[in-house]
Protein backbone atom coordinates (compact mmCIF):
# COMPACT_ATOMS: atom_id res chain seq x y z
CA UNK A 1 0.00 0.00 0.00
CA UNK A 2 2.57 2.90 1.15
CA UNK A 3 4.39 1.70 -2.05
CA UNK A 4 1.73 2.55 -4.13
CA UNK A 5 1.08 5.77 -2.64
CA UNK A 6 4.43 6.72 -3.73
CA UNK A 7 4.11 6.12 -6.77
CA UNK A 8 1.04 8.30 -7.27
CA UNK A 9 2.35 10.67 -5.38
CA UNK A 10 5.36 10.88 -7.65
CA UNK A 11 2.98 10.31 -10.64
CA UNK A 12 1.17 13.56 -9.89
CA UNK A 13 4.21 15.98 -9.50
CA UNK A 14 5.77 14.16 -12.71
CA UNK A 15 2.20 15.18 -14.28
CA UNK A 16 2.26 18.51 -12.67
CA UNK A 17 5.75 19.28 -13.99
CA UNK A 18 4.64 18.19 -17.56
CA UNK A 19 2.15 20.62 -17.38
CA UNK A 20 4.29 23.26 -16.35
CA UNK A 21 6.94 22.75 -18.65
CA UNK A 22 4.46 22.84 -21.33
CA UNK A 23 2.13 26.16 -20.23
CA UNK A 24 5.58 27.96 -19.57
CA UNK A 25 6.69 27.44 -23.36
CA UNK A 26 5.29 30.24 -26.35
CA UNK A 27 2.29 28.66 -28.15
CA UNK A 28 0.95 29.75 -31.47
CA UNK A 29 -2.64 31.14 -31.12
CA UNK A 30 -5.01 30.04 -33.86
CA UNK A 31 -9.15 31.15 -33.62
CA UNK A 32 -11.52 30.30 -35.95
CA UNK A 33 -14.47 31.98 -37.41
CA UNK A 34 -17.44 29.27 -37.63
CA UNK A 35 -19.97 30.43 -40.26
CA UNK A 36 -18.12 30.63 -43.57
CA UNK A 37 -14.96 29.68 -42.47
CA UNK A 38 -15.07 26.01 -40.80
CA UNK A 39 -19.14 25.47 -41.75
CA UNK A 40 -21.55 26.32 -44.82
CA UNK A 41 -25.14 26.15 -44.68
CA UNK A 42 -26.88 23.46 -46.97
CA UNK A 43 -30.47 22.70 -48.41
CA UNK A 44 -33.73 24.12 -47.34
CA UNK A 45 -33.24 24.28 -44.14
CA UNK A 46 -30.30 26.35 -44.23
CA UNK A 47 -28.82 27.40 -41.20
CA UNK A 48 -32.26 26.59 -39.14
CA UNK A 49 -31.15 26.57 -36.00
CA UNK A 50 -29.26 29.48 -35.57
CA UNK A 51 -31.68 31.63 -37.54
CA UNK A 52 -34.74 30.17 -35.68
CA UNK A 53 -33.20 31.03 -32.47
CA UNK A 54 -33.05 34.70 -33.66
CA UNK A 55 -37.12 34.40 -34.62
CA UNK A 56 -37.67 33.49 -31.21
CA UNK A 57 -35.97 36.01 -29.78
CA UNK A 58 -37.42 38.65 -31.84
CA UNK A 59 -40.78 36.66 -31.19
CA UNK A 60 -40.69 36.50 -27.57
CA UNK A 61 -39.24 40.43 -26.26
CA UNK A 62 -40.91 41.98 -29.11
CA UNK A 63 -44.11 40.14 -30.86
CA UNK A 64 -42.40 40.09 -33.72
CA UNK A 65 -42.66 37.68 -36.67
CA UNK A 66 -39.69 38.07 -38.70
CA UNK A 67 -35.70 36.63 -39.51
CA UNK A 68 -32.53 37.74 -39.93
CA UNK A 69 -33.00 37.33 -43.87
CA UNK A 70 -34.16 41.14 -43.74
CA UNK A 71 -31.20 42.64 -43.52
CA UNK A 72 -27.55 41.73 -44.40
CA UNK A 73 -25.79 40.03 -42.31
CA UNK A 74 -22.55 37.93 -43.47
CA UNK A 75 -19.46 38.66 -41.07
CA UNK A 76 -21.65 40.28 -38.05
CA UNK A 77 -21.96 39.66 -34.90
CA UNK A 78 -25.40 38.26 -33.73
CA UNK A 79 -25.81 41.49 -31.44
CA UNK A 80 -25.15 43.56 -33.98
CA UNK A 81 -27.48 41.48 -36.05
CA UNK A 82 -30.35 41.67 -33.28
CA UNK A 83 -29.85 45.69 -33.62
CA UNK A 84 -29.90 45.76 -37.71
CA UNK A 85 -33.22 43.82 -37.40
CA UNK A 86 -34.84 45.92 -35.02
CA UNK A 87 -33.86 48.87 -36.47
CA UNK A 88 -34.94 47.51 -39.75
CA UNK A 89 -38.79 47.48 -38.03
CA UNK A 90 -38.28 50.75 -37.20
CA UNK A 91 -37.76 50.08 -33.27
CA UNK A 92 -36.86 52.91 -31.06
CA UNK A 93 -33.02 53.07 -29.94
CA UNK A 94 -33.81 53.82 -26.53
CA UNK A 95 -36.00 50.42 -26.82
CA UNK A 96 -33.21 48.33 -28.80
CA UNK A 97 -30.72 49.57 -26.04
CA UNK A 98 -32.84 48.12 -23.56
CA UNK A 99 -33.72 44.90 -24.35
CA UNK A 100 -30.98 43.98 -26.56
CA UNK A 101 -29.65 41.43 -23.93
CA UNK A 102 -33.33 40.03 -22.94
CA UNK A 103 -33.30 39.03 -26.81
CA UNK A 104 -29.88 37.59 -26.64
CA UNK A 105 -30.74 35.65 -23.57
CA UNK A 106 -34.00 34.71 -25.64
CA UNK A 107 -32.13 33.22 -28.09
CA UNK A 108 -29.77 31.58 -25.95
CA UNK A 109 -33.12 29.98 -24.30
CA UNK A 110 -33.83 28.39 -27.76
CA UNK A 111 -30.91 27.30 -28.32
CA UNK A 112 -30.70 25.08 -25.29
CA UNK A 113 -33.80 23.92 -25.55
CA UNK A 114 -33.28 22.67 -29.37
CA UNK A 115 -29.97 21.84 -28.76
CA UNK A 116 -30.21 18.89 -31.00
CA UNK A 117 -30.86 20.50 -33.84
CA UNK A 118 -27.71 22.42 -34.13
CA UNK A 119 -26.54 20.69 -37.04
CA UNK A 120 -29.80 20.65 -39.19
CA UNK A 121 -28.97 22.98 -42.67
CA UNK A 122 -24.84 23.18 -41.94
CA UNK A 123 -22.30 21.16 -42.73
CA UNK A 124 -17.88 21.17 -42.15
CA UNK A 125 -16.30 22.37 -45.03
CA UNK A 126 -13.70 20.69 -47.06
CA UNK A 127 -10.49 20.79 -44.98
CA UNK A 128 -11.94 21.58 -41.67
CA UNK A 129 -11.99 18.07 -40.20
CA UNK A 130 -7.97 17.00 -41.01
CA UNK A 131 -6.58 20.61 -40.01
CA UNK A 132 -8.13 21.13 -36.62
CA UNK A 133 -7.07 17.09 -35.97
CA UNK A 134 -3.55 18.26 -37.01
CA UNK A 135 -3.51 21.42 -34.93
CA UNK A 136 -4.86 19.59 -31.82
CA UNK A 137 -2.10 16.85 -31.91
CA UNK A 138 0.47 19.82 -31.22
CA UNK A 139 2.09 20.95 -27.68
CA UNK A 140 2.45 24.40 -29.56
CA UNK A 141 -0.84 25.48 -30.58
CA UNK A 142 -3.92 26.76 -28.97
CA UNK A 143 -7.10 26.23 -30.72
CA UNK A 144 -10.26 28.47 -30.11
CA UNK A 145 -13.69 30.17 -31.61
CA UNK A 146 -13.63 33.63 -32.18
CA UNK A 147 -17.47 34.14 -33.61
CA UNK A 148 -20.54 36.32 -33.84
CA UNK A 149 -22.17 33.46 -32.48
CA UNK A 150 -23.17 33.86 -29.31
CA UNK A 151 -21.19 31.22 -27.41
CA UNK A 152 -24.04 28.71 -26.46
CA UNK A 153 -25.27 28.49 -30.55
CA UNK A 154 -21.18 28.24 -31.25
CA UNK A 155 -20.73 25.06 -29.58
CA UNK A 156 -24.08 23.64 -29.99
CA UNK A 157 -22.71 23.95 -33.84
CA UNK A 158 -19.75 22.28 -33.17
CA UNK A 159 -20.82 19.91 -30.95
CA UNK A 160 -23.09 18.34 -33.43
CA UNK A 161 -21.27 18.32 -36.26
CA UNK A 162 -18.81 16.42 -33.75
CA UNK A 163 -15.17 18.87 -33.62
CA UNK A 164 -16.14 20.18 -30.22
CA UNK A 165 -13.23 18.31 -29.31
CA UNK A 166 -10.65 19.71 -30.89
CA UNK A 167 -10.89 22.99 -29.30
CA UNK A 168 -8.57 23.94 -26.32
CA UNK A 169 -10.94 23.52 -22.89
CA UNK A 170 -8.90 25.77 -20.87
CA UNK A 171 -9.33 28.86 -23.18
CA UNK A 172 -12.41 30.01 -24.03
CA UNK A 173 -12.19 32.28 -27.22
CA UNK A 174 -14.30 35.11 -28.11
CA UNK A 175 -18.07 34.86 -28.45
CA UNK A 176 -20.84 37.41 -29.88
CA UNK A 177 -22.12 37.22 -26.55
CA UNK A 178 -19.14 38.52 -25.26
CA UNK A 179 -19.02 42.16 -27.39
CA UNK A 180 -20.40 43.40 -30.15
CA UNK A 181 -17.58 44.13 -32.08
CA UNK A 182 -15.82 41.30 -34.04
CA UNK A 183 -12.14 42.92 -33.80
CA UNK A 184 -12.77 43.16 -30.23
CA UNK A 185 -13.12 39.56 -29.60
CA UNK A 186 -10.33 38.56 -31.16
CA UNK A 187 -8.42 40.35 -28.55
CA UNK A 188 -10.77 38.92 -25.75
CA UNK A 189 -9.33 35.67 -27.54
CA UNK A 190 -5.92 35.96 -27.00
CA UNK A 191 -6.32 37.83 -22.68
CA UNK A 192 -8.07 34.74 -22.11
CA UNK A 193 -5.09 32.61 -23.51
CA UNK A 194 -2.69 34.74 -21.12
CA UNK A 195 -5.15 34.60 -17.95
CA UNK A 196 -4.77 30.80 -18.00
CA UNK A 197 -0.93 31.00 -17.76
CA UNK A 198 0.01 30.82 -21.67
CA UNK A 199 2.79 32.49 -23.56
CA UNK A 200 1.38 33.34 -26.98
CA UNK A 201 4.40 34.27 -29.01
CA UNK A 202 2.53 34.00 -32.25
CA UNK A 203 -1.42 34.55 -33.57
CA UNK A 204 -3.50 33.84 -36.50
CA UNK A 205 -7.33 34.29 -37.09
CA UNK A 206 -9.12 32.80 -39.92
CA UNK A 207 -12.19 34.33 -41.19
CA UNK A 208 -13.76 34.26 -44.62
CA UNK A 209 -15.48 38.26 -44.42
CA UNK A 210 -13.80 41.71 -44.43
CA UNK A 211 -14.55 41.85 -40.81
CA UNK A 212 -12.91 38.81 -40.17
CA UNK A 213 -9.52 40.70 -41.88
CA UNK A 214 -9.71 43.84 -40.05
CA UNK A 215 -10.33 42.18 -36.86
CA UNK A 216 -7.27 40.00 -37.16
CA UNK A 217 -5.04 42.84 -37.57
CA UNK A 218 -7.12 45.57 -35.44
CA UNK A 219 -5.97 42.93 -32.51
CA UNK A 220 -2.72 42.30 -33.74
CA UNK A 221 -3.27 38.83 -35.08
CA UNK A 222 -2.50 37.78 -38.29
CA UNK A 223 -5.20 37.23 -40.79
CA UNK A 224 -5.87 33.83 -42.59
CA UNK A 225 -8.71 34.77 -45.28
CA UNK A 226 -11.02 32.32 -46.78
CA UNK A 227 -12.55 32.19 -50.08
CA UNK A 228 -15.35 29.85 -48.65
CA UNK A 229 -18.15 32.49 -48.04
CA UNK A 230 -19.49 35.12 -49.73
CA UNK A 231 -16.02 36.99 -50.64
CA UNK A 232 -13.62 36.06 -53.19
CA UNK A 233 -9.84 36.09 -52.24
CA UNK A 234 -9.09 39.39 -54.55
CA UNK A 235 -11.92 40.83 -52.05
CA UNK A 236 -10.23 39.64 -49.41
CA UNK A 237 -6.61 41.08 -49.78
CA UNK A 238 -8.18 44.19 -50.97
CA UNK A 239 -9.09 44.93 -47.26
CA UNK A 240 -6.00 43.71 -45.56
CA UNK A 241 -3.32 46.65 -44.48
CA UNK A 242 -0.41 44.50 -44.36
CA UNK A 243 -1.09 42.08 -47.29
CA UNK A 244 2.66 40.83 -47.22
CA UNK A 245 1.61 39.19 -43.86
CA UNK A 246 -1.63 38.04 -44.67
CA UNK A 247 -2.31 34.75 -45.25
CA UNK A 248 -5.01 33.66 -47.74
CA UNK A 249 -6.20 30.43 -49.10
CA UNK A 250 -9.30 29.01 -51.77
CA UNK A 251 -9.81 26.89 -48.76
CA UNK A 252 -8.59 24.97 -45.62
CA UNK A 253 -8.90 21.58 -48.03
CA UNK A 254 -4.74 21.91 -48.24
CA UNK A 255 -3.73 20.88 -45.05
CA UNK A 256 -0.09 20.51 -45.57
CA UNK A 257 -0.39 23.82 -47.22
CA UNK A 258 -1.68 25.79 -44.51
CA UNK A 259 0.42 24.49 -42.11
CA UNK A 260 3.39 24.97 -44.05
CA UNK A 261 2.15 28.95 -44.50
CA UNK A 262 1.68 29.31 -40.80
CA UNK A 263 5.03 28.01 -40.29
CA UNK A 264 3.93 24.48 -38.26
CA UNK A 265 4.89 22.12 -40.96
CA UNK A 266 6.85 19.49 -39.30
Amino acid sequence: RRRSVRFCSSFKKKSFLLTTTNMSSTKTLLTFDVDGTLIKSVGENANRFHKNAFSYGFKKIFGLDTTIDVVSHHGSTDKLIIRSVLEYHEIPGEKIENELENVANAMVEYATENMHDAGNGIELLPGVLELLTKLSERDDCIVTLVTGNLQPIAWAKMTQLGIKQYFNDAVRGGFGSDHEQRSVLVSIAHERATENGFKVDKRFHFGDTHNDITAAETSGAIPVGLATGIWSLDDLREVCVAKEKGLFFESLQDTDQVLKALELLS
